[in-house]
């Protein structure tokens, strides 16, 4: 009895002594720093190329109209010609106006002999100056009438205002014709000129005499042009400033057609480059993630010159900054990363 009694009592000892005693529990382990490939930042030089769509237009063009209305007397050129400064392109019949001539020329005979005769009766005092100057103002008018009628049948022939290319015919012989009627266009395409425009980030750096190259949409030659002149002002709609270059012409450049540009704006020094990868989309523009302290820092940038792999950002950087190029939906501004530097 006395041995059931110590063998009951045994747990309670061992309670009281400790021995059962359960241990404290684990807490959850610290999860180890995320690891991200970075590039190191330094400035350096940047050939300012820009890719930007562009136009080819005449170095003249205008469309021809006759001056005086008649009928059309003679045709003197061929659609799609050539021609030269000054040729004659067509004629309006004059018969008209010829004859009206002729009939002031007669009354222009009169006029003289009539302020001729005024004259010496004025010396002799026969007659008032003021008569005399009746005589002479008709003289001057009917003058001016004959110099009126010469001017219009001068403005009846149309000739080319410059060398250049005749396009479409749009009238025929025999037609009656007003200042309004189009008779045909002529362009001049020798040299040609490249017309684009250029976003106002850039305005600043347009010079003339650079040098641009561009392709038409369906050769893959590639020509030169020299920029010439700009407008002198950036348009407020666009914010877009418009450039014209100019380049000689084969023959194979056709006015009218889409070019695409490459236009060199020179180097630019202290320039930061970064991986296209590494730019962040977001409502505002872009950001970049910059690693400093350890620690990963949001920074808004915008965008400069692209070439084939890398985008120039501009903003808040400084040389030997660590910007991400991995891990980046995996980050968020604010989290402790480690870094390992790869080189671009």
């Amino acid at each position: 009895m006395k041995n059931k009694l110590i063998i009951a009592m045994l747990p309670l000892v061992l309670v009281a002594c400790g021995g059962g005693e359960e241990k404290p529990a684990a807490g959850p382990k610290a999860m180890p720093k995320l690891t991200v490939d970075v590039v190191k930042m330094m400035p350096g030089s940047v050939v300012r190329t820009i890719a930007i769509p562009g136009s080819v237009i005449p170095s003249e063009e205008v469309q021809l109209y006759s001056e005086v209305s008649g009928r059309v007397q003679s045709i003197s050129f061929k659609e799609g010609q050539t021609v030269k400064k000054g040729a004659i392109l067509l004629q309006v019949d004059t018969d008209v106006l010829k004859a009206q001539r002729a009939q002031l020329k007669v009354e222009l005979d009169l006029a003289k002999k009539d302020e001729a005769r005024k004259k010496i009766l004025l010396n002799a005092k026969g007659i008032s100056v003021e008569e005399y100057e009746k005589v002479a103002s008709q003289l001057a008018n009917i003058e001016a009438q004959i110099d009126l009628i010469n001017v219009q049948i001068s403005k009846a022939t149309v000739r080319a205002p410059f060398s250049g290319r005749i396009g479409l015919r749009r009238v025929s012989e025999g037609a009656v014709i007003s200042p309004t009627t189009l008779i045909t266009s002529i362009v001049q395409e020798n040299p040609i000129k490249i017309e684009f425009s250029i976003s106002e980030r850039y305005a600043n750096s347009v010079k003339a005499g650079q040098t641009i190259h561009f392709k038409t949409d369906n050769n893959t030659t590639s020509y030169s042009a020299a920029v010439y002149a700009f407008e002198s002002m950036v348009d407020q709609g666009t914010r877009m400033l418009t450039v014209r270059a100019t380049a000689p012409n084969t023959g194979k450049l056709i006015a009218g057609t889409f070019v695409s540009i490459d236009y060199d704006l020179g180097n630019e020094q202290n320039a930061y480059m970064v991986p296209a990868e590494s730019i962040i989309p977001v409502l505002k523009g872009q950001v970049i993630y910059v690693v400093r302290g350890g620690m990963v820092t949001e920074v808004p940038v915008a965008i400069g010159i692209r070439n084939a792999d890398q985008v120039q950002v501009i903003g808040e950087i400084n040389q030997g900054d660590l910007v991400l190029i991995s891990g980046l939906l995996a980050v968020r501004p604010g989290m402790p990363v480690n870094t390992k530097i790869v080189v671009p």
